[in-house]
């Protein structure tokens, strides 16, 4: 499997500090931008690529989505070999269950970590399937022939209740918030054809730009630095993570 990926985690305009991150593989971005080419068999390496956007105000919500996405990396590495469909699935989600309540407990063990959290949303290359994570508003899109679909679901109010006047920043689902999680783990490799693009985002892209929007700037260009500045001009406040991936078989 080929994968052509170019990732930036940008602080935005007007924010002090950049509250999401990114992984890529094994290696962790945030106020940076980095273009890569992996060729490997995901049936003896899996991989992953995620953003996570923090929440919580300023260093609560950076440390939330490093942690996250540090514990994320992890069970990875970890991941068995050759597991079933069904016992991945389970195996993801309970792991994942866990870092959310890894999340909750240090919250309460720090009062200035009260109320931090995490979106996520990845991408799972493993065995010969392809794989969405996604817990929150961050998203992943299908790029294909130049028009844009979403392929991951939104666990806001503003989806849940389908009225565009509510307030789209009201997240119903995220590590580290409520007692309670839900995770979306799909196979969607019968949804991905090779020559697709995804796209990975946190909703400082998708709260700025319409899909139309991006759907031009990615006919013009695959480059996730390029999509940023463009979000940039609009004076957007919040901070932006975008990866672009280029999916190929060998």
């Amino acid at each position: 499997m080929k994968l052509i990926v170019s990732a930036t985690s940008d602080i935005g305009n007007t924010r002090q500090e950049n509250e999401d991150m990114i992984l890529i593989g094994h290696e962790f971005l945030r106020d940076t931008n980095k273009d890569y080419e992996f060729d490997f068999d995901p049936k003896e390496h899996p991989f992953l690529i995620a953003i996570a956007d923090g929440m919580g105000g300023h260093q609560n919500g950076a440390y939330a989505s490093e942690l996250l996405l540090n514990e994320a990396n992890k069970v990875i590495a970890e991941l068995p070999s050759s597991l079933t469909p069904e016992d991945l699935k389970k195996h993801l989600n309970d792991s994942l269950k866990a870092i959310h309540q890894k999340l909750i407990f240090e919250a309460e063990q720090d009062p200035q970590k009260h109320g931090m959290g995490s979106t996520f949303v990845g991408t799972l290359f493993y065995d010969k399937a392809i794989y969405l994570i996604n817990v929150g508003d961050s998203r992943l899109y299908r790029f294909r022939n130049n028009l844009l679909i979403q392929i991951s679901k939104d666990h806001s109010l503003s989806a849940v209740s389908q009225n565009e006047n509510t307030p789209k920043n009201i997240i119903l689902n995220s590590f580290g918030a409520g007692e309670h999680i839900f995770i979306d783990i799909e196979d969607i490799s019968n949804r991905i054809l090779p020559k697709d693009t995804l796209l990975l985002c946190s909703d400082g892209l998708s709260d700025e730009l319409n899909d139309f929007e991006i759907e031009d700037s990615l006919s013009e260009s695959l480059c996730s630095k390029k999509l940023t500045q463009q979000v940039k001009t609009k004076k957007a406040e919040d901070n932006i993570s975008i990866v672009t991936v280029q999916y190929n078989l060998k």
